[in-house]
């Protein structure tokens, strides 16, 4: 069961992972790329403000910007 859980984690990370990606590309003004995941977190937080919001969130490895997820779905990195 734990093996179980393991990976469907890992599914479910990859899955938000690409959907961030494929979204995000379209995400800047007059349709330019907007990075909204970043290896680390101090990246993130300096990109929040890009995108009206403050601070940064862990998903799985990767950390994205705002502080909550909602608040990023609002500001456009989805």
């Amino acid at each position: 069961m734990f093996v179980e859980a393991i990976l469907l984690q890992s599914i479910c990370f990859v899955i938000s992972t690409l959907m961030l990606t494929a979204t995000t590309a379209m995400a800047g003004s007059q349709g330019m790329p907007k990075q909204a995941m970043f290896k680390t977190q101090a990246e993130a937080e300096a990109a929040a403000e890009g995108f009206g919001c403050n601070g940064a969130h862990q998903m799985g490895e990767m950390w994205m910007v705002c502080d909550k997820h909602s608040d990023a779905d609002h500001q456009g990195a989805h």
